[in-house]
């Protein structure tokens, strides 16, 4: 009998991070045999106005999870992070592995890993968040003090390095209104980072227990995957057993 085949994983960054923050984490993983994709925001480094918006990034998310799911049939395990919690929660509506079955299909979402991720309900109108500091000049968007607030658990060095890979977001034109929550159709996990200075402990806690998510803890920083990318991994393959 032919071995099962493994849920490809399908990372979804925040903002101002980009997609590498992922690199050696998907390396981990194709080494123990799990297919991986990453998503790119279109909006991350671009500056308003004209600039892509909240609806873009989930377009963007959902022409990589469809053709996985549609076209490929594959079952997918989509792991998000900071912002990217409510981007690829609102980005796979009808692509769960619920709703596929139902239809007599294959495949499909069928487990959401939060990783310190922010997540809203269906109504919510997207703007700026009192825990986030960041400031808005000539059309960009930044983030205030990186090294103390996405990576303040990393050594100065490997912060230096990380602060030249982030990127702008518009500072205007970008936020819209969620109108739907993947995780009320797939059973989630959301890994909370007591570290968190950018998010903070009690908002992820409060997060979490909206999406009815299993509950995972560790001391890290924002930026968990950088961090502590084992604990990142274990925590992904506990949600992969049984898929």
């Amino acid at each position: 009998m032919a071995e099962k085949a493994k849920p490809t994983i399908v990372f979804v960054p925040g903002i101002w991070e980009g997609p590498t923050v992922f690199t050696s984490l998907s390396t981990t993983l194709q080494a123990l045999g799990y297919p991986t994709e990453t998503a790119t925001l279109p909006s991350t480094g671009t500056s308003s106005p004209g600039n892509p918006s909240m609806r873009d990034d989930e377009q963007a998310i959902r022409y990589i999870v469809k053709r996985l799911v549609i076209n490929e049939e594959k079952t997918v395990i989509l792991v998000c992070h900071s912002a990217g919690g409510f981007l690829g929660s609102g980005a796979i509506e009808g692509l769960s592995a619920k709703n596929l079955k139902k239809k007599g299909g294959k495949g499909g979402v069928a487990k959401i890993v939060f990783l310190t991720a922010g997540l809203a309900a269906e109504g919510y109108v997207h703007g700026k968040m009192p825990f986030m500091d960041f400031v808005k000049a000539k059309g960009e968007m930044h983030c205030v003090d990186p090294e103390s607030t996405l990576f303040s658990d990393l050594s100065h060095e490997e912060s230096q390095r990380w602060m030249k890979e982030l990127k702008c977001q518009p500072s205007e034109g970008w936020d819209a209104t969620t109108t739907y929550c993947g995780w009320r159709d797939v059973p989630s996990v959301y890994l909370i980072c007591e570290g968190d200075k950018c998010l903070p402990e009690p908002v992820q806690s409060h997060m979490a227990e909206m999406a009815g998510s299993e509950v995972v803890r560790c001391n890290a920083g924002h930026m968990v995957m950088l961090s502590s990318p084992e604990k990142v991994t274990e925590v992904i393959l506990s949600a992969a057993e049984g898929l």
